[in-house]
């Protein structure tokens, strides 16, 4: 990027720029609590990536993980406090809402209505909440933005990228660590597919399906790292649950966006929804965060002269053995063998075929490895004490006490069949191993 075109992306920098604040022990205590009541975590590879930093202070380290709930940016942001390492985090513009007031429109609405009185001397919006917090913007669409002295701005497809390339090259050269969120969905889904015409989503997936990691984050990571002359590390992050939160939800969402709701009140369902989850009492369900080996995005030599294309073609490998580490890091849990087992369009199943269906998956997964590096397959949510491998029936029971709840009725047994009654949430479970059963498909 020229000096100019920088400095003249620089000076918009305030419509997305973090800052960065400790926060007290109380607030910490809140986010633990919260999350405690909905999850019970496993964290694998982070202390390996402490002693990393340790050990390399002077490059800027980007974390890439999957992203498949709302609650990612708020899980990864309460990990990184608790281990006292500064990582700002990347957020679509639907999260940065400048005239959503945490204390006003979120809390009476979502958690409690006695605290709209409670908390009438208390304002701040939840864009001012997240950047104090080290979060960034990132724009998904033009739009026209309101000026604090009344005018308006424009702000179209290649300000969004000149803007995130500037701010890229930003964090890099303060050697800073960061989260971005790569991952892309090609199924089409009305009118969220926002950003390109054809059809490809990037963000958040409504449907449990990742279809890879975008090449243009890790070209604007290299990029980055070649204009500052900073070494950047990519890691490959997987986040997986059992329950993902708002898996019921997303169809509401869907209908919300189609017919044409007013974004203020999309955007208030969607996060007043994770809010309410987060608090409320229900059965804890597992969540697995992974943290893969850092690798070095190698920078193309400067003085041939297809440079571009050769920075391009080398952001594309890293997108695709980013994604690949990340995917080989998927756990399995019962609910994905078990929607697994149904048919492609969930028809109701005789228990017999279905107990036989869940043993030809669990003789899959038995001797299981994927991906280039051929890891074994994460089975520590289907293993016994004994390091066996749940039963048809353990794996049944166990998806039962998630979806086959009064309050969550995703499915049951009807006599004796097995019926599926929400098909777009157990797709969203299947779609999570997918790539682990793909070679029975075949």
């Amino acid at each position: 990027m020229k000096k100019q075109q920088f400095e003249k992306m620089e000076s918009m920098f305030h419509l997305i720029q973090h800052e960065w604040q400790h926060i007290n022990p109380l607030e910490l205590v809140v986010y633990q609590l919260a999350r405690g009541n909905t999850f019970n975590m496993r964290v694998i590879g982070l202390e390996g990536i402490k002693r990393f930093r340790k050990e390399n202070p002077n490059c800027a380290i980007t974390f890439k993980p999957n992203h498949l709930s709302e609650a990612d940016f708020i899980l990864l942001c309460i990990l990184f406090r608790e281990h006292e390492m500064k990582v700002l985090v990347e957020g679509g513009a639907n999260l940065f809402i400048d005239d959503i007031d945490i204390f006003t429109d979120v809390l009476p609405r979502f958690v409690r209505e006695e605290f709209k009185e409670f908390l009438k001397d208390q304002q701040m919006s939840i864009a001012h909440y997240l950047s104090s917090r080290g979060a960034f913007k990132v724009f998904r669409e033009p739009l026209n933005i309101r000026q604090p002295d009344g005018s308006e701005m424009t702000i179209g497809r290649k300000d969004i990228i000149s803007l995130t390339r500037a701010y890229r090259y930003h964090l890099v050269r303060e050697k800073e660590m960061f989260v971005t969120f790569p991952g892309y969905s090609s199924i089409k889904m009305g009118l969220l597919d926002l950003l390109k015409k054809d059809g490809t989503k990037t963000g958040r997936s409504y449907t449990g399906k990742i279809d890879g990691f975008h090449h243009l984050p890790f070209q604007m990571d290299i990029e980055a790292s070649l204009e500052a002359g900073i070494d950047v590390y990519a890691v490959p992050v997987n986040i997986a649950y059992e329950r993902v939160l708002e898996d019921e939800h997303f169809a509401k969402l869907t209908r919300l966006y189609e017919a044409g709701e007013n974004k203020r009140e999309i955007y208030i369902n969607d996060l007043g929804y994770i809010v309410k989850e987060f608090y409320c009492d229900k059965n804890k369900s597992n969540l697995s965060i992974k943290f893969g080996e850092p690798r070095k995005l190698n920078t193309p030599d400067l003085k041939d002269s297809f440079v571009g294309r050769k920075i391009k073609s080398a952001a594309h490998r890293h997108a695709e053995d980013a994604y690949d580490a990340m995917m080989s890091m998927q756990p399995i849990f019962p609910a994905n063998i078990y929607f697994t087992a149904f048919a492609e369009n969930f028809n109701r199943t005789p228990v017999g075929v279905m107990k036989e269906k869940i043993d030809d998956l669990r003789d899959h997964l038995r001797t299981l490895v994927w991906g280039k590096e051929k890891r074994r397959v994460d089975l520590h949510y289907v293993l016994g004490y004994n390091q066996h491998l749940f039963s048809a029936d353990e794996i049944i029971n166990r998806t039962f006490q998630i979806f086959s709840r009064p309050n969550r009725h995703i499915t049951d047994i009807d006599g004796d069949m097995f019926v599926v009654y929400n098909k777009e949430v157990a797709q969203q479970y299947k779609n999570h191993a997918a790539h682990l059963f793909e070679s029975l498909d075949q």
